[in-house]
């Protein structure tokens, strides 16, 4: 084998041993993270006198690596979970049943709610899921936790003898519910890369600004003991969710559950106020208080996104309708109201900057004649062809070519003079003339048209009807005078005066 063999051979393998190399780095990552985050957790003091957490972020995090990715993955996605939860859990010095009851509970929950939810390809397409608050909510916040706890409550007594299963089922369900409800969110959006790629500069800055503000008012909230001022942060997080997208909102309710969560087990916060309130009424409190506040804002941003989405079909539909309403539905051509719109505007520009502004009324010669004896499919296909040789004529962005009538066009020139216009004029006619004679459109077109042409320079007491009058008139003449030719306007017609008649 020779030298340039063996690297042609290493470059076609390259691609494939880096997609290998790459699942176990990203496995052992997910693995340390998960360990680190359990350990945080410990330390921070995010668990009870059971030794259970008050929110248990590892189903989430697994529920939405699972909804990400195909089922073929969901494997792996379990066995880095649960090997950096068991890493995590190794200074405890739990037994191994114990370990094992948690794999198969934390194993089911997951499953069970990445089987239900519709699968995420796209943050914002994902939102728009049908009834998905309702999934969302009946699934990964009931159904699941109900499963895992169940399972583990029935074999709590092969860790540690004496656990009430009502007790153990009710702690345990009420971690997982809120560990979904709030990091299966978070994981979504930060894994979903269009979020970085759209962020404006006033977007982004109202998000600092507004998620400073959910971090001050939850820290002047639950860093005292005195006002029970808790519906506080979350009027300051609606104000979030309203004003901002459903990312923002999922990290300002975050940062209220880490912030208040800390604050709670340390004795801290309107949730210790009142005589005899121990801790483990406090973390059931807590807990509801943030699982309906990210349930809350959950459906505020679905209906809020929802809204957003209907309104921009609703204009688009409106301008396709307006479109619809100005445009000849043969030609494509702008119709005689986007025409009477067009050349009352441009005159109020031509006076405004005393420009001239010219019309051709272009007619097609004996058209009636042509539909009689070729019908009126060949007809609309001549008319095509006339407008087609009349487009690419035409150079300038600011001219209009509209649909007058049944065979007559109108062209409008702004800021053009009648020598250019009837020179356009002639251009048109030459080339309606030469339709006939080329091979691929054999007997299709042989039609010829007459131009009226006429230009004004808009003033004081002069209307938009004049220039169309005038080029009718020399329209008429081009047809009176023996057709398939162009006539100008000789003199301009001159407004109405009333002295003149008197």
């Amino acid at each position: 084998m020779t030298s340039n063999t063996s690297l042609r051979r290493l470059v076609r393998t390259a691609p494939a041993r880096l997609s290998l190399l790459r699942s176990p780095v990203t496995a052992i990552g997910l693995i340390g993270f998960v360990c680190l985050m359990e350990g945080a957790m410990n330390y921070v003091g995010f668990f009870n006198s059971l030794g259970q957490a008050i929110w248990w972020p590892t189903n989430g995090l697994a529920l939405a690596l699972m909804v990400r990715n195909d089922r073929s993955k969901w494997p792996i996605i379990l066995a880095c979970v649960l090997t950096g939860s068991w890493i995590g859990n190794l200074r405890h010095g739990w037994p191994l049943s114990s370990w094992i009851i948690n794999a198969i509970a934390n194993t089911a929950g997951p499953i069970l709610g990445a089987l239900l939810l519709p699968r995420f390809e796209k943050l914002e397409d994902w939102l728009q899921e049908s009834h998905l608050v309702f999934k969302f909510v009946a699934f990964p916040l009931l159904l699941a936790p109900a499963v895992s706890a169940a399972i583990f409550a029935s074999n709590a007594h092969l860790i540690q003898h004496g656990l009430n299963f009502w007790t153990t089922f009710q702690t345990r369900a009420d971690s997982d519910m809120l560990g979904y409800a709030m990091f299966t969110p978070l994981v979504l959006v930060l894994s979903s890369k269009e979020r970085y790629r759209n962020i404006r500069t006033d977007e982004m800055v109202m998000s600092v600004f507004l998620l400073s503000l959910v971090a001050a008012s939850t820290y002047v909230v639950f860093w005292q003991s005195s006002y029970a001022l808790i519906f506080v942060p979350v009027s300051v997080i609606l104000l979030a969710s309203l004003r901002l997208n459903f990312a923002a909102s999922v990290l300002a309710v975050n940062l209220l559950a880490c912030l208040a969560t800390t604050a709670t087990m340390h004795g801290k916060g309107p949730l210790t106020l009142g005589a005899g309130v121990g801790l483990d009424h406090r973390i059931f409190v807590l807990q509801g208080f943030l699982a309906l506040t990210m349930v809350t804002i959950f459906s505020v941003s679905v209906v809020k996104l929802e809204r957003e989405v209907f309104q921009t079909k609703l204009q688009l539909a409106y301008k396709e309708m307006e479109k619809l309403a100005t445009t000849d539905a043969l030609t494509g051509l702008a119709n005689r109201r986007l025409f009477e719109e067009t050349i009352k505007s441009e005159w109020f520009r031509a006076q405004r900057n005393g420009d001239s502004l010219a019309l051709l009324m272009i007619d097609v010669d004996h058209f009636k004649s042509y539909n009689d004896r070729f019908g009126h499919p060949a007809g609309d296909a001549c008319l095509c062809a006339i407008v087609q040789a009349i487009q690419d004529e035409r150079c300038r962005s600011s001219d209009l070519l509209a649909r007058y009538g049944g065979e007559e066009f109108l062209l409008l020139l702004p800021a053009a003079t009648i020598g250019y216009a009837t020179q356009v004029a002639e251009d048109i006619r030459l080339r309606v003339e030469g339709l006939h004679e080329r091979p691929e459109n054999g007997s299709r077109c042989p039609v010829s048209v007459s131009v009226g042409c006429a230009a004004m320079t808009p003033a004081p007491g002069l209307f938009p009807s004049l220039l169309v009058a005038a080029s009718d008139e020399a329209l008429y003449r081009a047809k009176r005078n023996g057709r398939n030719r162009v006539e100008v306007s000789e003199t301009p017609a001159a407004p109405f005066d009333l002295h003149t008649v008197l």
